[in-house]
């Protein structure tokens, strides 16, 4: 990003209208969904691994970077007061459909750029009181991404 974009980035997040509370929530859950259902999708996968081998540590790095990140998001709804989803999001199941180690590395990190990209464009957006956990839950995923494309 060149010098302008940046300007311009920070401007258009400077302006930006904070979220209303409950489009606040609904966010938060949507996350708490997909997060909820990589850790789970990762511990299926993690079963597949020799337990200490070299894939298996790196996948259960990524796995226990969701687990955390689901800790943290019930944390934020309990601090704004919206009741916590007890839903997986859909990409479990479609993890689950995966054969390959390969597709289904390039699945995770679809998934990864996926709450990623959410979390940039809505960072601007959020409480102030959340922001610094949810920029380290997008360093988090942003690095894991990294991570998973070593492996390939």
């Amino acid at each position: 990003m060149n010098l302008s974009e940046q300007v311009l980035s920070v401007t258009a997040a400077a302006w930006a209208p904070a979220m209303a509370p409950d489009e606040y929530g609904a966010f938060l859950n949507t996350l708490l969904e997909a997060e909820r259902a990589g850790a789970k999708l990762l511990s299926a996968y993690l079963d597949e691994l020799t337990p200490g081998s070299f894939m298996w540590k790196q996948i259960r790095a990524v796995q226990l970077d969701e687990a955390h990140n689901c800790a943290v998001l019930i944390h934020l709804l309990l601090e704004a007061e919206v009741t916590p989803t007890p839903a997986v999001g859909s990409f479990y199941g479609k993890g689950l459909a995966i054969q390959g180690w390969r597709e289904r590395l390039e699945f995770l990190n679809r998934g990864q750029a996926w709450v990623a990209k959410r979390l940039a464009a809505a960072l601007p957006r959020v409480p102030e009181s959340a922001r610094r956990a949810l920029q380290a839950m997008l360093d988090s995923h942003v690095a894991n991404i990294g991570s998973c494309e070593a492996l390939l």
